[in-house]
């Protein structure tokens, strides 16, 4: 079962690439407004989903695919969220918020094993977007991301095993893409608090690289 396709966020001004989700697991019926509601889809054992929503156009979909997978979303304010969440593996874990007097927009994949995600996202401009696209490949890698003020754009990638990240994103205009590939690198942490710009690799394939020889040597 596939419950996974890239996509690629286009707020106003600007283009957020992501591998973020699309699920198609609980087709939506055919509606002359925007999709709104919370769609649920769980496969295997011990699985728990609990949305909260306090505007009534805000849209949820879950899919969990295999054992003991818990996601918790809350979507509090005045304006429509919009989230993705997907958990294909065992023991994974989602804790997210959006809030605010603006549109946040969460896409959450995570496959693999004893992941975990904390998320909260605040959008304080009426007419502005929260974005962040989170993809999670391996077992036991952890995401906390917080963005707290407006127009701030995310999309964190992690595959390997045993990876952390830890993103703070204040004020306005901020951008980040963090990818991270391999197994246990290190947590580089980011906290940015207004109209920067930030892209960071990391990459581990595990090689042994020696110096150069020196001369005569």
């Amino acid at each position: 079962m596939t419950l996974l396709e890239p996509v690629r966020f286009k707020p106003a001004g600007g283009v957020l690439a992501a591998a973020a989700l699309a699920l198609g697991a609980a087709p939506a019926l055919a509606q002359s407004g925007p999709e709104r509601g919370v769609f649920v889809t769980q496969i295997g054992d011990g699985n728990e989903a609990t949305v909260t929503q306090q505007n009534a156009d805000s849209l949820a979909r879950v899919a969990q695919d295999g054992n003991d997978n818990r996601a918790t979303l809350a979507q509090k304010g005045p304006a429509p969220q919009v989230a993705r969440i997907a958990q294909d593996g065992d023991g994974n874990r989602v804790d997210a918020q959006q809030d605010g007097i603006g549109t946040a927009q969460l896409g959450l994949a995570q496959e693999g094993d004893a992941n975990s995600a904390t998320v909260l996202q605040r959008e304080n401009g009426a007419d502005a977007q929260t974005l962040a696209a989170i993809l999670q490949r391996g077992t036991g890698n952890t995401v906390v991301l917080v963005q707290d003020g407006s127009d701030n754009q995310a999309s964190l990638t992690q595959i390997g095993d045993g990876n952390t990240m830890t993103a703070t994103q204040l004020d306005s205009g901020n951008r980040l893409e963090w990818t991270q590939s391999g197994d246990g690198l290190a947590d580089l942490r980011i906290t940015q608090t207004g109209g920067a710009n930030l892209q960071v690799t990391q990459s581990n394939t595990g090689a042994q690289f020696l110096p150069p020889p020196t001369p005569g040597g």
